[in-house]
């Protein structure tokens, strides 16, 4: 009974807030990210887990170019970079035989990109080193949302996305562009309709089948969809979904990496178009 007056609170209150933030448009100049030593990165490990994601760090580092990123980040931010690399660097391995040397691609519900440098460079350096030409696009439909520190998540991802070359951040949900992407990720969408209310979004924007149906239309032949999930019950809800709307999975499995443990485990889905 708490919990569904919880639910109908968020779900009144997102009829109000949610229109203002489309109307208002709230964003501010002079976003700065702040800059950490990564010394004690890996202090809270214990051995042999400290060395190991240390060297893990270090060859990310040196693999996929994060220098900028080292040096333009807090420790949390670095880490959880190293993290979504970590997964993606997988997902690719998993999912795929290789890139070309040019591609397209789009994030799905970014929030305010944090981890914009990770999929970047993965996208760019994976199995690729001289590096190939990566257009990439982040489409949240939340993106005027203010934070504590007055400024709003479209500032927050402009900032994280600083420098990277042909990274765009649209501030309006996914609509369907027929073969237009090489690889397409949703790292970890709202599965659930509860969450999809407690992050501020309100009940008429949630179809989470409909937005795979306008991924999956959207990818090009050969095109990849790479899917993280927390918790079995979303990754089991999920698979379910990509049943529904006749999206076949080419490899689903658990993803552990020494950078962090979660309390929920994560899920990688990945499905490949075919060539038609």
């Amino acid at each position: 009974m708490v919990r569904r007056i919880y639910l109908f609170f968020h779900l009144v209150r997102n009829l109000v807030d949610y229109p203002l933030r489309q109307l208002f448009h709230w964003r501010r100049n002079g976003l700065r990210l702040k800059n950490e030593s990564k010394e004690t990165l890996f202090n809270d490990l214990k051995e042999p887990d400290s060395s190991q994601a240390q060297a893990a760090a270090q060859r990310l580092l040196e693999t996929y170019h994060l220098d900028s990123l080292y040096s333009n980040s807090t420790q949390d931010n670095y880490r959880e970079n190293l993290y979504y690399l970590d997964m993606l660097e997988s997902s690719l391995n998993t999912g795929l035989p290789h890139l070309p040397p040019k591609i397209t691609a789009a994030d799905i519900g970014p929030s305010h990109w944090f981890y914009v440098k990770a999929l970047y460079a993965a996208l760019k350096w994976w199995q690729f080193p001289q590096g190939r030409e990566v257009t990439l696009f982040g489409f949240e439909r939340d993106a005027y949302r203010v934070y504590s520190d007055l400024y709003s998540r479209y500032d927050h991802a402009l900032a994280h996305s600083n420098h990277l070359l042909d990274v765009t951040y649209i501030p309006h949900g996914f609509e369907p562009q027929p073969n237009s992407f090489d690889i397409i990720t949703q790292l970890f969408p709202f599965i659930f309709l509860s969450d999809h209310l407690e992050w501020g979004l309100p009940l008429s924007l949630f179809n989470p089948a409909a937005l795979l149906a306008s991924v999956w239309v959207s990818l090009k032949p050969g095109g990849l969809l790479i899917i993280a999930n927390q918790g079995k019950q979303e990754h089991e809800e999920q698979t379910e979904l990509l049943r529904r709307v006749n999206i076949p999975g080419k490899a689903s499995y658990l993803f552990n990496s020494l950078f962090y443990r979660y309390d929920q485990p994560r899920y990688i889905t990945i499905a490949c178009k075919e060539n038609e």
